[in-house]
């Protein structure tokens, strides 16, 4: 399909449902926003903010306030006066049910139109991706974008005005991207470009603000801020929202249990768990202020915002806007003060555009996605509601699997680590237990007490979260490169005290089946890879076959410590497709590289045979000298060189020569040189894991044909590249 195809499909599909969505349950928002309507049209603007006939007061910004009274318009000429009239009692009826959620639906509209314009025309969503996945790219942003399943809730069901409100973020993001901005950079004469930035940064507050001080004053502008900034309704929403004050209210709360059974002090006991909006203490922890939250958030934002810049003065490809405003939104939410649990949306949106734009974070998009919806389903409780939201979740995260599947061709076990899973599983059961078993089992006792244990245990997810997001995007430099050198140093030490178990192979007899194993990167993100596994009978050399698969490399290049990078995604890849297919487990695992023959003594192959616990060859078309210097030490250099001038003196004499060239430079022998028939070159021969060179050099030379090509390596390579061709750098005419 094209795009106006996507748009439209999508669209309908989405509006239909929101329209089914009508008769479902409502929340008291929706009282709020019908009564927000009424006082912007019955009373004069200076009363907006002190009209406090509803305990539903106008507590939003003015720009919110000057939308009410255009629906309040509406509503007027529109001839739906019931929802206009103030009171003191929640007002219902068909006509107000019907407008107030086609006032949503129509705000839906503009939702639509702006995820169509950031995910079909952004220039910097798809800039890093593969010239072939970028349509796919795009349209995944758009669906999942257009189908958040947060909106879905909290707006068509629950009630609100949130995807009107994203829709501005997400075109300010565009604009961003586009480059469309006032400020690109400041001048040395930066006087013109301080004022133009200050108007940028202060005419929203003055077009908001200005009215009201116009009408009355300084008091006017008091009774916007006391509205806007209510104290009094406590640190936590009557359901904690998944945040860093969840765990704390749930730490005060063990203690204080603790301390009371143990009969050590006095602690007043704590009010938090009431379920009621309301200013409360702690018991034993040391009470939070609206100021130290402030500061917490100041203080986190400043230094993951400071991080990111300097990432960005390093490689600016690295650090893009997106992240910058998940980074901003989980400060916020994580310290904030009184946050409610819709709120997450403000992560899901940039985060979901992040993830598309570097899909190495796919998995934390799809498990930030269902910790979101975990947190969102207590605001529906109804009967009807419960199978909705729950069908509505499910469909997003399958929704989500299968376009991100599409976009990146990545395998599900890819994107869904065991521990997301056993995650969500306990979630899932505690979910269920509140829903269905709790009320049954307890009766009206300890109502809370279920749904403080969805808070703690999102906000446990959620902090993960945040730390593994705050690892992977700063720790690539020097903390990850010391941390991943000082875990392969490790691994290396274990297999060469031969730690990891390995089914050995000690006699040619015992070979019946030899696998190669080689990645291919795209040029446009050498992240995205295809791994490819040839596999052949032995000695007779016949193909059995061959298997890719898409695989993301997470981790840095580090000179000299490749394995870091590729070894365990090669070793996982073996072992899936061995799990797969049980006949084609191989006896021995070429690898394009070396093994033992390295300056560690551990090459890539010593790493894939242990990491498999098969057997495995190294074997390298090139032997760079400098890694020779490396390998047997400086001091030998002119022994290698004259070794080296040797065997190039015996390749250039085009005869024919059986056998190999043993590199006993240095003992024991670790490197073989084979030499087939008359060609002019060699291929380097190391033993991995498990095998012994002696051994690892007679199979080799049986799996090399057209002179010095080893076929199983080759077979995987030529696959690999095919498929980076096919399905990655190939030319895309939509794109």
């Amino acid at each position: 399909m094209g795009e106006t195809q996507w748009i439209l499909s999508v669209g309908a599909i989405l509006i239909a449902f929101k329209c089914l969505l009508i008769p479902a349950y409502t929340s008291t928002d929706f009282e709020v926003h019908r009564n927000w309507m009424a006082v912007t049209w019955n009373r004069p603007m200076k009363e907006w903010y002190t009209e406090s006939t509803s305990e539903w007061t106008l507590d939003y910004p003015p720009f919110f306030a000057y939308f009410e009274l255009a629906l309040a318009y509406a509503a007027k000429f529109l001839g739906f006066d019931e929802c206009l009239e103030i009171s003191n009692t929640p007002k219902m009826s068909r006509k107000i049910l019907i407008f107030q959620r086609f006032s949503v639906i129509l705000t839906d509209f503009f939702y639509l139109a702006v995820c169509a314009l950031y995910s079909f025309r952004s220039p910097r969503l798809v800039e890093r991706i593969p010239k072939k996945l970028r349509r796919n790219g795009r349209e995944a942003c758009f669906v999942l974008l257009a189908t958040l399943q947060a909106l879905l809730i909290c707006d068509s069901i629950h009630f609100q005005y949130n995807s009107m409100l994203t829709a501005f973020f997400i075109l300010s993001m565009y604009f961003v991207d586009s480059g469309r901005m006032l400020m690109v950079r400041m001048r040395t004469s930066g006087c013109v470009d301080a004022i133009s930035l200050a108007i940028a940064l202060l005419s929203p507050f003055i077009f908001s603000l200005f009215p009201f001080f116009h009408i009355d004053g300084i008091e006017g502008l008091q009774n916007i801020a006391t509205r806007l900034f209510p104290v009094s309704r406590g640190l936590t929403h009557a359901f904690w929202a998944p945040n860093f004050w969840a765990l704390y209210n749930f730490t005060d709360l063990c203690l204080y249990r603790v301390l009371s059974l143990l009969k050590i002090g006095k602690f007043e006991a704590p009010t938090y768990t009431s379920g009621l909006v309301q200013e409360y203490t702690h018991s034993v922890l040391p009470n939070v202020t609206p100021i130290g939250t402030l500061c917490l958030v100041v203080v986190s934002s400043v230094i993951v915002l400071t991080g990111l810049i300097i990432r960005w003065r390093r490689d600016s490809r690295q650090v893009d806007f997106s992240l910058f405003a998940v980074f901003s939104a989980l400060s916020f939410f994580y310290f904030g003060y009184h946050v409610h649990e819709k709120a997450i949306i403000l992560i899901t949106v940039p985060m979901t555009i992040f993830a598309i734009k570097d899909p190495k974070y796919h998995r934390h998009l799809v498990h930030l996605s269902c910790v979101a919806s975990f947190s969102l389903f207590p605001l529906l409780f109804t009967p009807f509601e419960i199978l909705l939201k729950y069908a509505i979740c499910l469909a997003y995260f399958l929704l989500q699997l299968t376009f991100l599947k599409r976009y990146t061709r990545m395998s599900l076990a890819e994107m869904l680590p065991w521990r997301y899973v056993a995650s969500w599983i306990l979630l899932g059961a505690v979910e269920i237990y509140n829903t269905f078993l709790h009320k049954w089992l307890l009766s009206d006792r300890l109502p809370f007490a279920p749904l403080m244990v969805i808070s703690v245990l999102t906000a446990i997810e959620l902090t993960g979260f945040f730390g593994s997001l705050i690892w992977h995007c700063f720790a690539d430099g020097i903390i990850e490169i010391t941390w991943q050198k000082a875990t392969c140093r490790l691994r290396e030490q274990l297999i060469r005290d031969v730690t990891y178990s390995v089914q050995t192979v000690d006699d040619v007899e015992d070979v019946q089946i030899v696998a190669g194993i080689d990645t291919s990167a795209s040029t446009q993100n050498p992240d995205m890879v295809y791994v490819s596994v040839s596999f052949w009978k032995y000695p007779s050399l016949e193909h059995m076959a061959t298997v890719s698969d898409t695989r993301i490399l997470r981790l840095p290049y580090i000179p000299q410590y490749l394995a870091v990078r590729e070894a365990e995604v090669m070793a996982d890849f073996v072992k899936k497709v061995i799990s797969d297919r049980p006949d084609l487990r191989p006896d021995v695992i070429l690898c394009d590289g070396f093994g033992q023959f390295h300056s560690r003594d551990c090459g890539m192959a010593c790493h894939v045979g242990a990491l498999t616990g098969i057997p495995s060859i190294g074997i390298a078309k090139n032997l760079a000298l400098h890694d020779v210097y490396e390998t047997v030490g400086i001091d030998k250099k002119a022994t290698v060189d004259k070794f080296v001038d040797s065997c190039r003196e015996v390749y250039k004499s085009n005869k024919a020569v059986a056998g190999y060239i043993p590199f006993d430079i240095v003992e024991p022998v670790k490197l073989n040189i084979l030499r087939m028939g008359g060609s002019m070159s060699g291929v380097f021969v190391s033993a991995g894991y498990g095998i012994d060179l002696d051994l690892a050099t007679t199979i080799s030379s049986r799996m090399l044909l057209n002179n010095t090509t080893c076929e199983p390596i080759r077979a995987a390579d030529l696959e690999s590249r095919r498929l980076v061709r096919e399905y990655f750098d190939g030319n895309d005419k939509n794109e």
